[in-house]
Parts: C-alpha cells; structure tokens; sequence
C-alpha cells in the first residue's frame, strides 16, 4: 500500500476501459447528487457519499476533480428543469469538503489536520450559504430554524394537553422539558453546526479510507486504529469545561459550545481506541459492528467513549507515543 504523499494517482485517460470508467463515475455522481431531491428520504443517505466521492476521485484519476465538476454541473441542469435545487445546493456545499480532504492527504497531514482542514471548508461553504440567503431573501436560516422550532414544541404541548394520556404531574414535567429545549437550542446553535461539520468530515474520513484504499493502490491516511488529537487540545478542553461552569452569561456560553465540540471530538477518538483493542483482540466482525452501534447510538455507551478518548491523552493506552520514539541503538551517540 503506497503512502499517500506525492502520490501519482492511477491515470486511465488513455484506453476504451479508462474512458469508460471515468464516464461511468460521472454519471454516478451526478445521480447521488440528484436522487435525493427526486425521491425524497430514500436515498438522502447519498449526501454522505459525495465527499467520499470526490476523495476517491482525486486518487482515481488525474483530472478526477474535472469529472466531479462535471457530474455537478449536469446534475445542476437536471436540478433546473425538474425544480430540484436543494439538492444540488447541499451537494455543493459538500464537494468542496471532499476536495480539501483530498489534497490535504496528498500533502500527508495527519488525519487531525485532515479533519480540521475539511471541517472548516464545510462549516465556511454553510456560512457563506447562509450569507447568501439572507441577503438575497431576507432571511436568516437560523431564524427560520428556531421559528420552525418554537412552532413544533407549541405543537407538541398542545397534543399532549388535549390527549388526556398523562397526569397533572407528568403533563408539567413535559412542559417544563420544552420550554428548556426552546431557551437551551438557540445558545447552542454554533456547537450543533459545528458538530454536524465534525461529523460529516470524520465519516468521511472512515469510509472514504477504506474506499480509496480497497478500490486504489494508495491509502490517504492510516488505518483509523491509530487516529489521535493533539495532546495539548486537552488543555482546551478543560479551559472550556471550567468556563461552561462559570455563572458569567457570555463566558459560559463560549464554555458550553466548546465543550460540546471538543466533546465530540474526544468520542472520535474514544471510538479509535475502542477499535483499537478490538481490533487487538481479533474480535469478529459482526459482534464489533454491534459493539459500535451500542456505544455510538446509546448515551452511556458515548460517556464512556469519552472517557475513552480523555484517558488515552493521560494514559496512553494504544501505546502510540512509545512506538514513534526511536528505538535506543538508532539514536545518535553521544558527543566525545
């Protein structure tokens, strides 16, 4: 498997097989841009293909980003006539986090710098659509969000008042859970984008590896088992968890969406070390995929993923600052 760094990538303009190929993409890429918008929530997990897409692509052929210009630009026409833009929008809001990924595993960054790299192109393509919006519409999507938002919970209190289902005790319960969720939801609004950056950039980090490096000779970056955050970013980590617990109003709402960001951060990397030794103990596959899932999509099974990920930075307990120290006998010997 070749590193990734000053990778000639595998270049088949020359042939029927390469040309075919490559056309063959284009028209897939145009699909996942559109079928979505088409059929609705069927096939809106193809959102999370596109960057993958585009990561493969670079790696694929020489002039991969070309074809992924032009599967945009012929799903755009599509998108026109059938009325569809708001998959083509989210498509481009997508792409270019796939396009910096791919260069920046070209250049052999760390998957950190990778990651922070394609989560910010992301978080800025949603800024400048946002941007756009509000000016070319007058109006703000987080506003539309949060009115969307106070409209549903209203709805919701209401159905459970007139339902008759639950006592006086449960029913005030319910309604004090909403009206936190309403005052709670908009002072985490930058943690939640930001998080759904994070999110998008590491799954496509996770598959678009395996992808690149199952369907190519080259792998972009290591092997996930390995993936680590900078140890010094726990320091802002703590920084953010003694701020979200200052009773100062501006300061602790700075607290809070850094930890819920860091947080998550800190639970990828817990889930690194959890494959890690899973890994280790050569676990079968099909009981390390339930294990993902009852850590991933359960609450305790997420705490305890942090712990992971926290403790690996004290600890570390995969080993991995001790295997990148040279071994003593290829150090330099002392000066005379």
């Amino acid at each position: 498997m070749k590193a990734s760094a000053g990778a000639v990538v595998i270049d088949e303009n020359s042939g029927g097989t390469g040309k075919t190929r490559a056309l063959q993409f284009l028209v897939l890429f145009a699909l996942m841009v559109l079928l979505p918008g088409m059929l609705g929530s069927v096939f809106v997990w193809l959102y999370l293909m596109i960057p993958i897409a585009v990561l493969y692509s670079m790696y694929r052929w020489q002039y991969g980003f070309r074809l992924v210009l032009g599967g945009l630009a012929g799903a755009g026409v599509i998108s026109v006539i059938t009325g569809s833009l708001g998959s083509l929008i989210i498509a481009c809001l997508l792409v270019p986090g796939g396009y910096i990924l791919a260069n920046s595993a070209l250049q052999a960054d760390t998957p950190a710098r990778s990651g922070l790299k394609g989560t910010v192109a992301l978080i800025t393509c949603c800024l400048l659509l946002f941007a756009g919006q509000t000016l070319l519409y007058d109006s703000n999507p987080v506003s539309v969000l949060l009115d969307s938002l106070d409209h549903d919970v209203e709805e919701a209190i209401d159905y459970y008042r007139q339902s008759g289902s639950f006592t006086p005790d449960t029913l005030a319960v319910l309604e004090q859970s909403f009206v936190q969720m309403k005052a709670v939801v908009p002072k985490i609004i930058p943690a939640l984008l930001v998080s759904l950056a994070l999110f998008v950039t590491w799954t496509t980090m996770i598959a678009g590896n395996r992808v690149v490096k199952r369907l190519t000779e080259y792998q972009p970056w290591p092997e996930h088992i390995t993936w680590k955050l900078p140890d010094r970013l726990v320091w802002l980590f703590i920084i953010a968890t003694v701020g979200a617990l200052l009773p100062l109003g501006t300061l602790r709402l700075i607290g809070i969406n850094l930890l819920i960001t860091l947080s998550l951060a800190y639970v990828f990397q817990g889930f690194s070390v959890l494959s890690f030794f899973l890994h280790k103990w050569k676990t079968p596959l099909a009981l390390r995929f339930f294990i993902y899932g009852m850590m991933l999509f359960q609450s305790f099974g997420t705490m305890l993923l942090l712990a992971g990920g926290l403790a690996d930075v004290w600890f570390d307990m995969r080993r991995l600052r001790t295997a990148a120290q040279p071994p003593p006998d290829s150090q330099d010997p002392p000066a005379e």
